[in-house]
């Protein structure tokens, strides 16, 4: 994906083009909030700052969601001026809001980009729906699917999504990672 990086960001990527990407600071929860995982901190202990801080400032969230994008091995990142910053993900690179309800529902992710040209839908491991899109994955936030409309199928069948007078068919999907190409946990040598 190559990204349209705010113009700050491709002059300092211009001025250091070597400085060595960061992983395992950042993480996208599984509704849409940018968490930082302080690492550098005198008393860092993994299991009680492990899962990190919501980053609330405004100006900071806008600023990573125009410099979010992911490489070719389907990792996502943080464009933070020459840094690479390797998010974890803990259900998928976007977090679907649900604007409107039933067959007239639109999907916003959560830096605001429309979720559009759906491709494919399933039902991932813990009940969540997963969709794909030219965007890559998205994660319908847990408290908006009820807004979605669905059609009930005969038993056999998986139930189907409805949304802009189309529908898909939601597929079981044990691994999302592996079904829709994104990497939730990169590491430096992925």
């Amino acid at each position: 994906m190559q990204a349209e990086f705010d113009p700050l960001v491709l002059r300092a990527m211009a001025r250091w083009p070597n400085v060595p990407a960061v992983f395992g600071w950042l993480r996208l929860d599984p509704r849409g909030h940018w968490l930082l995982i302080d690492r550098g901190r005198p008393d860092f202990d993994e299991t009680l700052h492990g899962l990190g801080s919501p980053i609330t400032s405004p100006a900071i969230i806008e600023f990573i969601g125009r410099n979010y994008a992911h490489d070719d091995r389907g990792r996502w990142f943080w464009q933070n001026g020459p840094q690479r910053v390797y998010l974890t993900l803990d259900r998928a690179p976007w977090v679907l809001r649900v604007l409107g309800s039933g067959a007239q529902a639109q999907l916003i992710t959560h830096t605001g980009l429309r979720f559009e040209s759906i491709q494919r839908a399933a039902l991932g491991p813990s009940g969540e729906i997963l969709l794909g899109s030219t965007l890559g994955c998205g994660v319908v936030h847990d408290l908006d699917a009820a807004l979605l409309e669905f059609d009930d199928m005969p038993s056999e069948e998986p139930p189907a999504l409805v949304l802009g007078g189309r529908r898909w068919a939601l597929e079981p999907c044990a691994d999302p990672e592996n079904t829709f190409g994104f990497v939730a946990r990169p590491s430096i040598d992925l």
